[in-house]
């Protein structure tokens, strides 16, 4: 695991802890497979921020792709980044009570890594 992928996860569990309850894989994937407006909204706004948080810090923080190793393609759709989640929260049923945001970003550097720069 990279460091920041860590302090992220860390982060995450302290922040977590303010509340009463986290949101599982589980959870996450309920309400992306909700038609309705409520949980297709949460599951959105969930992932998407999630993916361009990942891009901000690329681009900010992390230009020489040390810490994080997620790389989107420009074309890439907010459809496709959920989907992507799903397919892969599907696969990992063992993981479906660990936290929604290690899945996500999972998900996120399971398809999209960074290339390999040659040396």
């Amino acid at each position: 695991m990279h460091r920041f992928s860590a302090f992220i996860f860390s982060l995450f569990l302290s922040l977590a802890s303010l509340h009463a309850e986290i949101v599982t894989n589980k959870d996450l994937l309920a309400a992306c497979e909700d038609e309705g407006a409520a949980g297709q909204n949460f599951c959105y706004g969930f992932i998407i921020s999630a993916a361009n948080a990942a891009q901000f810090y690329r681009n900010m923080v992390d230009t020489q792709d040390t810490y994080l190793d997620i790389c989107f393609s420009d074309e890439i759709s907010n459809k496709q980044i959920v989907d992507l989640y799903k397919e892969w929260v599907k696969k990992n049923p063992s993981l479906a009570e660990a936290p929604a945001f290690v899945g996500v970003s999972t998900s996120f550097s399971s398809k999209y890594s960074c290339p390999k720069a040659a040396k």
